[in-house]
């Protein structure tokens, strides 16, 4: 791979050179055929830019980062290029699949869609639910035995639906309905 470099307002530095060169080339992992690249370096004020460019298969790669110190902006604009490459690569194989009629995948018949389609706010019913029938006293040894946050039951004595639950405090709370 043939790297070119390029400093702008700016003294570069064999170190800094070497580690950026090592960087991209890291990048010939995804793809091999990566020809030229060119990384620009600039300072302006206290912002350290990197911007690496390259071009693989007809497609260019551009990525810049700024940051205060030249090593991250290095580090950053390695990972950029990185999730581009990998979102380009995604997106190459993709469409090269091939389809699922080509390799003989049979898909199960269509059901019926009106079937299982429902209006906006209209009412489905449900399976009536049986609340056990029980005393006060019953439906509290029956929670504390259990564990249980709550229990819903049928009071023997007024016939009516009855919660009775735990609050955090500790105490038993009843809600009648």
């Amino acid at each position: 791979m043939n790297i070119k470099t390029t400093a702008r307002h700016y003294q570069l530095t064999p170190a800094l050179k070497d580690y950026a060169e090592t960087k991209v080339q890291q990048l010939t992992k995804y793809f091999d055929n990566i020809d030229n690249a060119h990384i620009i370096f600039a300072l302006e004020k206290y912002r350290h830019s990197v911007e690496v460019s390259f071009h693989i298969n007809g497609k260019d790669f551009n990525s810049k980062e700024e940051s205060e110190d030249m090593y991250v902006s290095v580090d950053r604009v390695v990972e950029k290029l990185e999730r581009q490459i990998r979102k380009y690569k995604g997106k190459r194989f993709n469409k090269k699949s091939p389809k699922l009629a080509q390799i003989g995948v049979e898909l199960p018949p269509e059901e019926d869609e009106n079937q299982f389609q429902t209006r906006e706010n209209e009412i489905v019913p449900a399976d009536p639910i049986e609340f056990p029938t029980m005393s006060l006293e019953e439906a509290v040894d029956k929670l504390i035995s259990d564990e249980n946050v709550y229990n819903i039951f049928s009071n023997i004595q007024t016939k009516r639906l009855n919660v009775l639950f735990k609050r955090d405090d500790g105490t038993l709370g009843l809600i009648e309905a």
